[in-house]
């Protein structure tokens, strides 16, 4: 792990970046996983409907792209950020295991 990802909080930073969005039901990251990658994985839950699934996802990753922005210089040298957005009946919880959590809201039954 690199000393300027130590000095940089992703954490408090993604939860910054995604605290307003009540639709993101689970928000986590991992470094390492991918070589040169931060994977952030977003499980957003709306109404099921195909054209609110794509803005939030659209805005899911507009925040995921901030985030890589925010991040210092030497870093963004680094690392590639690659965002997954899914629902949360596709199976994507299962990728949480090796994930830090930043935001996890419980996920309401349909």
């Amino acid at each position: 792990m690199s000393t300027v990802q130590q000095e940089f909080d992703i954490s408090a930073s993604l939860l910054e970046m995604y605290k307003d969005l009540p639709y993101v039901k689970k928000l986590g990251y991992s470094v390492g996983e991918m070589d040169g990658r931060i994977l952030i994985r977003v499980i957003i839950e709306g109404d099921r409907n195909d054209d609110e699934f794509f803005d939030y996802s659209m805005t899911a990753v507009r925040r995921a792209r901030a985030f890589s922005d925010s991040m210092p210089a030497k870093m963004r040298d680094e690392y590639e950020v690659l965002p997954f957005v899914t629902d949360p009946y596709s199976g994507a919880l299962r990728h949480f295991g090796t994930m830090t959590a930043v935001i996890d809201r419980e996920l309401e039954a349909s």
